[in-house]
């Protein structure tokens, strides 16, 4: 299995499935222990207890509200070898209110992951909403994750 096949799946599908579900231990799950997580909204820096415990209340406050979100991400560079990865691009979180009021919201990220007992993990995430600059243009510009052209030879690495 390639490199960025193990990312898809174990990180970025994963991620999106998580966030969907409001599964905190699936999301957290994604996370080294000693992740390091900046930026968001907050424009803040934190470690995986303060991630921990920002997701579990972020989920219930959604889930009891009946309110729906969802993520997707997009590519702008990815690079991985040796059990490590770096990876930047545009996410889109849609966010649905259970009246059906819908925000769609746009961001850019760059994750740090590392190979850990066979797993991909992140140990760094950093996102940030640019002040409001970052667009759908933005977004729809940016590679899809199965776009081979997002790695920097063209196609995914091999290990």
């Amino acid at each position: 299995m390639t490199d960025r096949t193990e990312l898809d799946q174990q990180i970025w599908q994963a991620y999106e499935h998580a966030y969907h579900a409001r599964d905190t231990a699936a999301f957290l799950a994604l996370y080294d222990p000693g992740v390091v997580r900046a930026g968001g909204p907050a424009k803040t820096a934190s470690d995986h207890s303060a991630l921990a415990a920002d997701t579990a209340a972020w989920f219930a406050e959604l889930a009891d509200r009946g309110d729906d979100v969802a993520i997707a991400f997009r590519f702008t560079e990815r690079i991985a070898g040796n059990g490590t990865a770096s990876e930047r691009g545009v996410y889109r979180l849609t966010a649905t209110r259970a009246d059906g009021e819908r925000k769609v919201l746009h961001g850019r990220f760059h994750v740090f992951s590392r190979r850990v007992g066979g797993r991909w993990r992140i140990v760094a995430d950093y996102d940030s909403d640019e002040g409001g600059t970052v667009t759908a243009e933005d977004y729809d510009a940016a590679l899809a994750l199965d776009d081979d052209s997002a790695w920097p030879s063209g196609r995914p690495p091999v290990e």
